[in-house]
């Protein structure tokens, strides 16, 4: 009888320790095949801001995996002056749109939040990096386009 509640309080230890690490990761509220294209933008200077086009759907579902995959933390980071802001538009079938903004606080690590998050979250996923993996057409992108998600 000891065994099975040294077993039982193990098991609930870990369960326990696996909740309270601060971890999260990125859960769509769509499906992949609900979107229609993904608007990417980047900027260090909103009024100096780029855009992007991704139409093909393997490059569509790169960028929804990639987002899936990374994981995030409740960290505090502190803020980089100047830094450089990636972000995406997920437009979907139905009209709606879902946006993630990636702001880069160091070398290959920055904060994310979506359209659904109520607070920013740290990740060392290197998602700026993604600028450079899509050959669209780069357009000026006027400020009023851009994911805005703080208020």
């Amino acid at each position: 009888m000891k065994r099975k509640f040294v077993l039982v309080m193990a098991v609930m230890l870990c369960f326990a320790l696996t909740a309270c690490n601060g971890k999260a990761s990125i859960d769509f509220p769509f499906e992949l095949s609900s979107v229609e294209n993904v608007e990417m933008f980047r900027f260090t200077v909103p009024a100096d801001a780029k855009r992007k086009v991704i139409t093909k759907s393997k490059d569509i579902e790169g960028v929804y995996q990639t987002f899936e995959s990374i994981f995030l933390k409740n960290k505090t980071t502190q803020p980089t002056a100047g830094g450089l802001v990636t972000s995406f538009r997920f437009n979907l079938s139905n009209g709606t749109s879902y946006e993630v903004i990636y702001l880069a606080v160091a070398v290959k690590s920055g904060r994310i939040i979506t359209t659904d998050m109520e607070k920013d979250f740290f990740t060392s996923a290197d998602i700026g990096a993604s600028w450079e993996s899509y050959d669209y057409e780069v357009t000026a992108a006027s400020e009023n386009e851009l994911p805005a998600l703080y208020e």
